[in-house]
């Protein structure tokens, strides 16, 4: 047993990925081979012999009919009597004439017999397949050349009173009397050549048009259900491999409404282009649908972003070939995307195994793998056959419809497991996310309660400290010194205090502005003013100020300026600040605070304004690094935005961008004009000495 593991091992060792794909590739051109129409020579097709009423049981004339293979331009059927047998090919497995806007001709040699007793049962033709535009029947004497019926049929062909309501395309057999005719059959239309004609006796018709009715309805209900539950699931799990599998379900149900006869059955009447739309539309849909879902499923955007972008491209230009259905370009649509479809699903499919290999994952990922591989082996052979490359047969009509249900199955299973993961992994992260609110809430609750706890020891202090300055005014210098260490440092905690309890008030849920009309530039005024008795040496002036009416909460709004006025103080404290305000035409108030400080470092600009941020030259000044962001965050509440930006040599400029009152500044403007009021307009102090200079 050693032994043959170790073997194994090394044989494990020796396959590569490449050779899996070799492998694959090798099956495919197999296959093909395989179900390629075989080179045999022409053999005289048999004569069909029909009794008088037409049939006694079903028929399948391909076996008895021949397709015109040249370019003949036929526009007697008659002619086609006259027409030589090396120019016609047997219809029964042989390649199809794939996508073309010619008309293909077929005829059939036939004759009736002498009735037998009084059988006056019908017979019916039923032609194929449903998206066939036109189908146009003549049958034709032998001995006369005379055309003796003549019928037409097709999904474009409107309806009349006489004519029979089917899935199918269906034509009564005409009532002849015994002799030798000929069927002629024209097809036109602007989908793949896979034509087909069954005599059935009328008893037999019934019986099989119910089963055939029941089984495609009952698969287009399923197929819709499943849009239904999987666009939910992808939409609540935001899963695009889900999104995309529910629109890929969708275009399967379209492409099947229209195969299955539905769409011209229901909406001829009303449109008749409109089942070549549906058919054509599903087609396109499910060539793009397809590629995009596997490119998810395979999370192609994770291992490879440029062949990610190249499906996700194929799958966009696909789905908009759809508005090619009603047009005869729906024919040259097929032929550029189909092949390519095919291959991409491949390209894909060698991925995944790649991939899977590569990471030790063959096992867990071949449910996903066969899933794949089935439809894409069997979208070789379908679309092989309508493109005219394979033969017509039972198994090549029949193997991508029985493909794609066992597909849809094992995807849906796979997308249910998937979805069941996905939805038990967003009810973990909303617990957890909701346990982290709590404990958020939790920690806000006791940051406030602390902070208003440290309030009134912290003015105490300062209230105390100033008293004793006073009573010990006669006591020498470091007394004084010492009492001023302790006023400032108190009020440096009082004012994180103060930062503390105003970023927990933004962060609530329940924070609401108090807004109300203000005048920015006498706001202005008033709070520099202020600012400059309190402290005397700070060096803040004003610039180019102009007049506008601001809907703002007042109190916060000062807050933000002073935190901002006092944040260049404390980087730049023996250097001159200026405060600008500019009104816009674009509806903005442009409020700038300048320092000719040395700056913020480029790589600290994008980082200033989060909580808790100090830069890399912060060390020696004291603070909590929440100045800017509260800034931010109150600017944000009143609708505007805050931006960084240093000089080419230094200094800082804090620009604050809030909307204005455009109604109310150009009221207050008139009234101000009329003599009517006197509000701040405009004021452009010049330039004087002791300004400290002019921003540039």
């Amino acid at each position: 047993m050693s032994e043959i593991g170790g073997a194994l091992r090394d044989f494990r060792q020796m396959l590569t990925w490449r050779d899996v794909i070799s492998v694959l590739t090798i099956a495919l051109i197999a296959s093909i081979t395989w179900f390629s129409p075989p080179a045999s020579a022409r053999t005289d097709m048999a004569h069909l012999v029909l009794p008088a009423n037409g049939a006694t049981t079903s028929i399948d004339l391909n076996r008895f009919m021949e397709r015109l293979t040249s370019d003949r331009n036929v526009t007697d059927p008659a002619q086609l009597i006259d027409i030589p047998s090396a120019e016609f090919e047997p219809v029964a497995s042989t390649a199809g004439p794939g996508y073309t806007p010619r008309v293909i001709w077929y005829r059939l040699a036939f004759s009736l017999t002498a009735p037998q007793g009084n059988d006056i049962s019908r017979a019916f033709i039923e032609l194929g397949e449903p998206y066939l535009n036109e189908i146009r029947l003549t049958v034709i004497d032998d001995e006369t050349r005379n055309v003796i019926w003549k019928n037409v049929v097709g999904d474009r062909i409107p309806n009349t009173k006489d004519s029979l309501i089917s899935l199918r395309h269906l034509s009564e057999w005409p009532d002849l009397p015994s002799g030798h005719y000929w069927l002629m059959i024209g097809v036109r239309t602007n989908s793949a050549h896979v034509f087909h004609a069954k005599l059935y006796p009328e008893a037999e018709l019934v019986s099989d048009t119910e089963e055939h009715n029941l089984v495609e309805s009952s698969f287009l209900g399923v197929l819709l259900i499943g849009f239904g539950v999987y666009l939910t699931f992808g939409i609540i799990s935001r899963d695009k491999s889900v999104l995309w599998y529910s629109g890929y379900v969708l275009s399967v149900f379209l492409f099947n409404l229209g195969t299955s006869g539905y769409a011209q059955l229901l909406l001829k009447g009303i449109w008749p282009l409109a089942s070549d739309l549906i058919t054509g539309t599903g087609t396109a849909f499910a060539l793009g649908a397809s590629v995009a879902m596997w490119t998810h499923i395979v999370r192609l955007d994770h291992y490879n972003p440029v062949l990610f972008r190249v499906m996700m491209a194929f799958s966009i230009l696909a789905m908009i070939g759809s508005v090619t259905a009603i047009s005869d370009a729906y024919i040259y649509f097929t032929q550029i995307f189909f092949i390519p479809n095919v291959i991409l699903l491949f390209t894909l499919l060698m991925y995944l195994i790649y991939v899977s290999y590569r990471e030790r994952r063959l096992a867990s990922n071949s449910f996903f793998l066969i899933a794949l591989a089935l439809p894409t082996l069997a979208a070789n052979i379908h679309v092989l056959t309508l493109l005219g490359i394979l033969p017509i047969t039972a198994f090549t009509t029949k193997v991508y419809p029985l493909s794609s249900s066992i597909h849809l199955v094992m995807v849906a299973i796979a997308m249910a497991y998937r979805t069941q993961r996905l939805t038990y992994n967003w009810f973990d992260a909303h617990q957890t996310n909701a346990r982290a609110d709590q404990l958020a809430g939790e920690q806000r609750t006791f940051i406030t309660m602390l902070s208003h706890e440290f309030r009134t020891p912290l003015a105490i202090i300062q209230r105390s400290a100033e008293i004793l300055g006073l009573h010990l005014r006669n006591e020498p210098a470091p007394v004084h010194s010492r009492l001023a260490t302790i006023r400032g440092n108190a009020g440096q905690l009082s004012g994180l205090v103060d930062a503390f309890l105003t970023k927990e008030t933004l962060d609530s849920a329940n924070f609401t502005t108090s807004l109300q009309p203000t005048n920015i530039d006498q706001l202005l005024h008033d709070l520099i003013n202020r600012r400059n008795r309190e402290i005397p040496d700070q060096k803040v002036s004003l610039k180019n100020i102009d007049f506008a009416i601001v809907d703002i909460d007042r109190i916060l709004f000062e807050r933000a300026i002073i935190n901002l006025i006092d944040n260049a103080r404390k980087y730049a404290p023996n250097a001159p600040v200026w405060v600008a305000c500019n009104r816009s035409s674009n509806g903005f108030v442009y409020i700038r605070i300048i320092d000719a400080g040395p700056g913020i470092p480029i790589d600290d600009l994008t980082n200033v304004s989060n909580a808790f941020y100090r830069g890399r030259d912060a060390g020696v000044t004291q603070g909590v690094g929440l100045g800017l962001h509260i800034t931010n965050r109150i600017v944000q509440s009143h609708n505007g935005s805050m931006s960084v930006s240093v000089g080419e040599t230094s200094g800082t400029t804090v620009m604050i961008k809030i909307p204005y009152n455009r109604e109310e500044t150009v009221k207050a403007s008139r009234q101000n004009f009329f003599g009517l009021a006197a509000p701040h307009l405009s004021r452009k102090k010049p330039r004087t000495q002791d300004d400290g200079g002019t921003p540039s």
